[in-house]
């Protein structure tokens, strides 16, 4: 009998104890534990942050600088050759003298090609172009990487002068020796005279300047003529002459174009009324570089 009491007393004990670790493990209860009983904390789990996840960025593609192109004229020639014919203001007789400029070349007088400066070898002068800056406009306009020029231009000429036993006749042939035995074709040839013709008919005018630059075609290779408008100097304004340049260099389907128009150029441009000041010669090498691009075009 004692003995069965024993163990009814350790049955309920074992019984009360179970009871306790079972509400301890599940978080139960709120008051102190019977003594000797064993306590088994809850260890709180930590929430989970969500990781954002990475989007990989694609490379920025590398600038490349656009570099400005003259319309109608994609890629810069190599080289641009350019002669030049006509009177005092195309040779080296204008006021402000320009140094050399970067791949701005002449042919000199011994059929060289050299660095170009005021004054040419071959001008009439010993003063300024305006060829010098149509060079460098010309090379940072796109137009050509390298322009060389050959102007042979005598000052008062008339057109009459540039034929067979006229005062310039004589020094457009020793050139066209030079150009023949150097090989050289030009791009473009330049007419820039007219102010010595003033009182000159018209169709004269425009017949002699035919009989010029068919005579050049016949000895030397030029691409394309252009023929400026000039007929002012000083007091002297002669219409007619403009009318026959204007009318002669509109002629595309004969490679002729029109240059620039001198006779637009007020006394502002001018140093003694006639010949150009820098603000002229600036002035008009824009008007040429206008001309070219027109050309080429």
């Amino acid at each position: 009998m004692t003995s069965m009491m024993k163990n009814l007393r350790l049955f309920k004990y074992l019984l009360g104890l179970s009871c306790i670790l079972v509400i301890a493990a599940c978080g139960g209860g709120t008051g102190s534990a019977p003594d000797g009983a064993v306590i088994i904390p809850v260890i709180p789990v930590p929430p989970v942050t969500p990781v954002t996840p990475v989007i990989p960025v694609p490379p920025v593609p590398p600038i490349i600088p656009v570099i400005p192109v003259t319309p109608g004229i994609p890629d810069p020639l190599p080289e641009l050759r350019i002669l030049v014919i006509g009177q005092s203001i195309s040779s080296n007789c204008n006021e402000h003298v320009y140094p050399a400029v970067d791949n701005v070349f002449q042919v000199g007088k011994d059929g060289v090609i050299k660095i170009a400066s005021d004054p040419f070898e071959w001008a009439d002068c010993n003063h300024g172009s305006m060829w010098m800056p149509l060079g460098k406009k010309l090379i940072g306009a796109g137009i050509a990487r390298k322009v060389i020029f050959m102007p042979i231009g005598v000052g008062g000429t008339k057109v009459a002068d540039w034929q067979a036993g006229g005062v310039a006749f004589g020094k457009l042939n020793i050139a066209i020796g030079v150009i023949l035995a150097q090989g050289i074709k030009f791009d473009f040839a330049f007419w820039h005279q007219g102010s010595s013709d003033s009182g000159t008919d018209k169709d004269v005018y425009i017949q002699r300047l035919g009989e010029v630059i068919g005579y050049v075609n016949s000895k030397i290779k030029v691409n394309r003529w252009m023929i400026a408008a000039h007929s002012r100097c000083g007091m002297a304004y002669d219409r007619n002459i403009e009318s026959a340049q204007l009318i002669f260099g509109n002629a595309p389907e004969l490679k002729r174009y029109p240059g620039p128009n001198t006779n637009l150029l007020g006394d502002e441009y001018r140093f003694d009324a006639c010949h150009l000041n820098e603000k002229g010669q600036e002035k008009m090498s824009s008007m040429w570089l206008d001309s070219v691009k027109a050309a080429l075009e």
